[in-house]
């Protein structure tokens, strides 16, 4: 006789599910864990559907609901379950405690990714100033390119921190950027010319790309000499606008020029991440637009450079506040949480057209946000931008309706006039 168990089973995909069901054919005999609610990887092919239909695929299963949280107060859970209870593909159950009632959930609203970063960063520096241990406070963010703002706001206030995966001037699409940058505005360079003559891929291969690296360019086989000679024709391109248009405008010429955009463009998942985050880019050149020529980009590059070597100092500090997606915290929980940009269009994230009816991906975000309100354990923060630059523009945002779900008992609204009470200390002005 077999035993089959799977935990986790919400996010099984369709070759486990099928693997599952071979093992139990004979004897039926399957016990599984799973939270319908807590669905949140589809993008990597987990199916709703396995968790949903389990009863209809093995008749007779018996299920027992797990309602009661040991984890978090009561006014967290309510907002938790007002929350999810809007969900259409689910199993009704409502979570309860015998914890205390806890604290109201605290609202703040900053003028733009700045201020909302600022209060965070403070908030957190008193949390921490009382004697709370940095390692129970979260900062949860629904994309990555988020990060940049907090992490700024972080090094400016001295606050340790850690972010879990990898920190924004450390991710390879930020360097292949960066690398373009330095390419065209510093000849000879060509440790960042080795890095992106081939991102994208030109058909540069490893015995062209030494004769380049030596000088030998003049002795290419016709097809790889051309395709260099475009490369260095595009550098030349980006150097020019450089010394005559803003700081953002060249970057978004970079992006567009090179094909790193349209590399990433529709695909979804990991690569509408990428693409965010050298977006970002713009909207950090975009501070140096009213610096004539190419200094503009010169000090674009030398904070790029320099804010790497502050997180590399905040890194040797080791213990610190987590930053990390909602995504990197399922299975986590802190007794302080901080869930950040809930804007309509960032969280609910506005997502590609994936192929999937919009109300599946809408309920995804649900349970997204569901998991990223019930990591904590005391006392819950929920902060939005009221404009925010994107790609180099600012927009007014909306705030998310996430938030209207949430019963007005349950929460408080901070205050606080943040965003230009302190200088960025990796901030260099010429």
């Amino acid at each position: 006789e077999t035993d089959i168990h799977v935990d986790e089973y919400q996010d099984t995909n369709n070759v486990q599910y099928k693997i599952a069901k071979l093992l139990t054919s004979v004897d039926m005999n399957i016990c599984v864990v799973g939270d319908i609610d807590q669905n949140i990887y589809s993008w990597r092919g987990a199916k709703l559907k396995n968790i949903l239909d389990f009863e209809r695929d093995y008749p007779g299963a018996k299920v027992i609901t797990l309602e009661e949280n040991y984890r978090s107060t009561q006014t967290i859970l309510n907002a938790a379950n007002a929350i999810i209870a809007k969900n259409v593909f689910r199993r009704e159950k409502n979570l309860y405690t015998k914890n205390p009632t806890g604290e109201q959930i605290s609202l703040y609203d900053g003028f733009d990714e700045m201020a909302e970063a600022e209060f965070i960063a403070t908030k957190a520096e008193g949390l921490i100033a009382n004697g709370t241990n940095p390692e129970e406070i979260a900062v949860l963010y629904r994309a990555n390119f988020q990060s940049r703002a907090l992490e700024e706001a972080f090094l400016s206030y001295g606050v340790s921190y850690q972010l879990l995966g990898t920190k924004f001037f450390e991710r390879k699409e930020v360097k292949d950027v960066v690398s373009y940058i330095r390419a065209a505005l510093l000849e000879d360079n060509l440790s960042d010319l080795k890095r992106i003559i081939n991102v994208p891929t030109r058909g540069i291969g490893k015995v062209a790309l030494l004769k380049v690296l030596e000088g030998k360019s003049d002795t290419l086989p016709a097809k790889p000499r051309a395709e260099y000679e475009r490369f260095r024709i595009l550098l030349k391109r980006i150097k020019e606008k450089a010394e005559t248009e803003k700081a953002s405008d060249v970057v978004r010429f970079l992006l567009k020029e090179s094909g790193l955009e349209d590399m990433m463009s529709g695909k979804g998942g990991e690569d509408e991440e990428r693409l965010e985050n050298i977006r970002e880019l713009v909207t950090i050149a975009s501070r140096y637009d009213n610096t004539p020529g190419a200094q503009g980009m010169e000090q674009f590059l030398t904070n790029a450079s320099l804010q790497s070597d502050q997180d590399e100092l905040m890194d040797q500090k080791k213990v610190g506040v987590k930053l990390m997606t909602v995504h990197a915290a399922k299975g986590l929980e802190f007794d302080y949480v901080f869930v950040s940009g809930l804007e309509d269009g960032l969280f609910p994230h506005a997502r590609p057209n994936n192929g999937r009816p919009k109300n599946e991906d809408d309920e995804e975000e649900r349970r997204l946000f569901y998991v990223a309100v019930t990591r904590a354990r005391h006392k819950l923060y929920l902060t939005y931008a009221q404009t925010r630059t994107i790609f180099g523009t600012r927009q007014v945002n909306v705030p998310s309706e996430f938030i209207f779900d949430i019963p007005d008992e349950s929460t408080v609204k901070e205050e606080g006039n943040f965003g230009l009470l302190r200088k960025p200390l990796f901030r260099i002005d010429f």
